[in-house]
């Protein structure tokens, strides 16, 4: 039997029974008695605590892996097909990008083409130019584009932002958020993209794309041009988390001497013809390691052809 702690973390606080009966016993640290055994076949509490044993032996088997986290079921819930919500599309996001087709060493480095992968994007409707004169005002900005796409791109917040209304109210399974984000590893002269995190395992309105010019001037976004990156990140990043700093040598000497043996590597090859050493590319002995990020097309539902605006 355990001992039970009082506040100050001390032996000796009273414990409790299952029927909420403190036990004391004299002389000794407070001790709890036996839980009796429950008679009712039909125990909600009984059945819980079943449930609750099951998923801990179930986690137990199988230590790497978090069960209780679903798996990502993205889905794009269209408000209307036509008028300003017409020709927006959304694709996985590729891994190839125009500055890094002319620099084609650039793909050797792994992480930056997984990067560009991750996650859909969201494809600019049509052609749309904005002059910003750099005043902080709504009337500040001037947006050329189709009138059609009036109510959905336009000057809403000032300082320069140009926005993006997508015509999707976007879907997480619960346990997931969406980071909005500017495609990866591409960017646009005098703009940058204004990123944020949401909740849309439950959020049941729409969000904006936006982009802030930084300088005064005119900025140019062409049809089928990506506005943003979607890209699912667990709500729970941060729960329960920690951080720390230490030497690598006194936590993981086994991991300081593969940064060694690295290091060695790296200097051996300098120089030669082949001086890329791929050893992130091969990951030996990591089953795991990704190549190449499978994301799902978005696809529509079956036998729907359109639809018609939710009714206000």
């Amino acid at each position: 039997m355990s001992e039970s702690l009082g506040p100050q973390g001390e032996p000796g606080a009273p414990a409790e029974t299952a029927s909420g009966e403190s036990v004391t016993k004299p002389g000794a640290a407070q001790v709890s008695q036996p839980l009796a055994a429950c008679s009712d076949p039909h125990c909600q509490n009984c059945d819980a605590l079943r449930a609750r044993i099951a998923e801990l032996e179930a986690r137990l088997a199988d230590p790497g892996g978090d069960r209780s986290l679903p798996t990502v079921e993205f889905k794009a819930l269209r408000l209307l097909p036509h008028g300003w919500g017409e020709g927006w599309r959304l694709r996985p996001s590729p891994a190839r990008r125009r500055w890094m087709d002319e620099l084609t060493h650039a793909y050797h480095c792994l992480p930056l083409v997984i990067a560009n992968q991750w996650g859909w994007q969201v494809q600019c409707p049509t052609d749309v130019q904005v002059v910003w004169n750099g005043g902080p005002g709504l009337d500040a900005l001037t947006i050329d584009v189709e009138p059609q796409y009036l109510p959905a791109i336009k000057s809403q917040f000032g300082q320069g932002i140009v926005t993006f209304s997508p015509p999707w109210l976007f879907r997480t399974p619960r346990g997931w958020d969406l980071y909005l984000k500017g495609p990866s590893n591409r960017w646009k002269a005098n703009c940058a993209p204004l990123e944020g995190v949401i909740e849309t395992w439950w959020l049941n309105y729409t969000f904006t794309i936006n982009w802030k010019l930084v300088e005064p001037g005119t900025v140019f976004f062409a049809r089928g041009e990506s506005l943003g990156q979607l890209i699912p990140v667990p709500h729970a990043t941060f729960q329960d988390s920690t951080a720390l700093e230490a030497p690598i040598g006194l936590l993981e000497p086994e991991g300081r001497d593969v940064l060694l043996r690295w290091q060695e590597e790296r200097r051996r090859i300098a120089g030669t013809k082949d001086n890329i050493h791929k050893l992130y590319r091969k990951a030996d002995g990591v089953d795991e390691h990704l190549k190449r990020v499978e994301v799902p097309e978005v696809t529509p539902l079956p036998g729907w052809e359109g639809m018609s605006p939710p009714e206000r």
